[in-house]
């Protein structure tokens, strides 16, 4: 079993996000209520707000982004979902990159 304080994955980071951003992250439906509490309780930096996440944090966001942009009907809000999907799988890349073995 991987001890979980050796895991890069699970350390948590300052992950930056603009205010519609969150706005449309916190409108998600089905968002996981810690993720709520994480993003209303943000520190804002200027124009962005900043929630400490972790790789399977973002992950999951990705997750939940993708459910719901996929039965959005409204098209002007599925493009701004699928738009917040790219950034956050960004972030993922940018914060925690893959290591190829």
């Amino acid at each position: 079993m991987n001890d979980p304080a050796s895991d890069p994955d699970e350390k948590l980071r300052p992950i930056p996000f603009t205010f519609e951003d969150r706005d449309l992250i916190l409108n998600l439906y089905s968002l996981d209520l810690e993720f709520e509490k994480s993003f209303k309780l943000a520190v804002v930096k200027g124009k962005t707000v900043i929630v400490n996440l972790n790789a399977y944090d973002l992950d999951q966001l990705l997750d939940e982004i993708a459910a719901v942009a996929n039965h959005e009907k409204n098209s002007k809000m599925q493009k701004k979902l699928d738009g917040l999907f790219d950034r956050v799988s960004d972030k993922l890349e940018t914060e925690f990159p893959r290591k190829d073995n």
